[in-house]
């Protein structure tokens, strides 16, 4: 399930990584609280379509917004200081069969931050490719 290509090998860019699978395998499988262990609690996200959601998405939501498979390349991290990174990335996603199957490809731009010692996606953003 999933594929991620790094666009740098740097240590931070590695770690996130590893998150990003956690959190989009959650997503595919509908875990809702799987999904809101790795986001922090003041959570807010722009949709691809443009909405923009405040607080961590329900299983109702992920539901709504079902995917099958995803693909993500070109990820790369920066540090913002020691406490929080940039995350961006191009996403390609498949929906179910009864969902007309259809792909869809958006460029991620995420704010990630250290709370409690773990690393929490506070901000997500996608914006339809072209």
């Amino acid at each position: 399930m999933g594929e991620i290509r790094l666009l740098t090998e740097s240590e931070l860019t590695w770690m996130m990584a590893e998150k990003l699978r956690k959190v989009w395998n959650a997503w595919v499988r509908l875990d809702e609280s799987a999904h809101d262990e790795l986001l922090a609690e003041d959570y807010r996200a722009v949709y691809p379509d443009g909405t923009v959601h405040s607080g961590r998405p329900s299983t109702a939501e992920m539901t709504a917004q079902r995917i099958e498979d995803y693909w993500l390349t070109e990820l790369q991290a920066w540090p913002v200081g020691a406490e929080a990174a940039i995350v961006t990335y191009v996403a390609e996603v498949q929906q179910p069969e009864e969902m007309a199957a259809q792909k869809f490809q958006f460029l991620v731009g995420e704010v990630w931050v250290k709370r409690g010692g773990k690393w929490k996606c506070r901000y997500y953003h996608a914006t339809m490719a072209k």
